[in-house]
């Protein structure tokens, strides 16, 4: 049973016991909602963005937006995966530390990825948007919220 670790093996059944046991904390929980609000508002812009006719909020929401939610969801899933492993003095809590991962997400996504895959283009202002969606999880989770 290659899963065997996640099974309640004292009651012998095949109930998720590990994960139905796991208790996360407040930051735990606040990184789940920065990382899931922002994956449903992906999935609104993607439904809206094309019917949009002002020319700059249009502009903004095919071309940047998605870029900008997934720095927020980038931040909050990098955060959360961290503070379940071993090495939780690795998260990201200083801006700079937002400043440098939002960097190499853009250099990874708007440089790298285009030299792999034909489809895929580079932008700058892209890697502008990966920043401020880390600076913004910043924003939200170390000044105003977690503190």
């Amino acid at each position: 049973m290659p899963y065997g670790f996640l099974i309640n093996s004292s009651r012998g059944n095949s109930r998720l016991g590990y994960l139905r046991n796991m208790r996360l904390n407040k930051k735990q929980k606040k990184d789940l909602l920065f990382f899931i609000v922002p994956l449903i508002l992906f999935q609104v812009n993607e439904l809206i963005k094309a019917d949009v006719q002002i020319p700059v909020l249009g502009y903004v929401l095919r071309c940047h937006f998605n870029d900008y939610l997934g720095g927020i969801s980038f931040a909050a899933y990098l955060n959360f995966i961290l503070s379940l492993s071993n090495w939780t003095s690795f998260q990201l809590t200083k801006i700079q530390h937002f400043l440098i991962a939002g960097l190499l997400c853009g250099i990874c996504w708007e440089l790298i990825t285009p030299l792999f895959i034909q489809s895929s283009t580079g932008d700058f202002w892209d890697v502008i948007a990966y920043i401020l969606g880390m600076l913004t999880y910043w924003f939200f989770s170390e000044v105003l919220v977690f503190k």
